[in-house]
């Protein structure tokens, strides 16, 4: 399949730098680049700010929480 895409000047020299750079094609780099754009944003469910939560400081551990659990009435198994 073909593409085009449309770099502004300053982000193609970039990509030309780095493509000779690294020993690579244009294609080559390009695919990789797909694939890596595909790849982190299917590990992404939650999205960035999920890894920004700092826990709250006043809230108990769940250690501290499990202390008040009853155990089940039965066997569940």
């Amino acid at each position: 399949m073909n593409i085009s895409v449309y770099l502004p000047d300053a982000l193609k020299r970039r990509f030309d730098a780095f493509v000779k750079e690294k020993g690579m094609t244009t294609n080559g780099a390009i695919r990789k680049a797909v694939e890596l754009l595909l790849k982190n944003e299917s590990n992404k469910k939650w999205g960035d700010w999920i890894n920004q939560l700092e826990p709250d400081p006043d809230f108990p551990g769940i250690e501290e929480l499990r202390t008040d659990l009853k155990p089940p009435k039965e066997d569940l198994f």
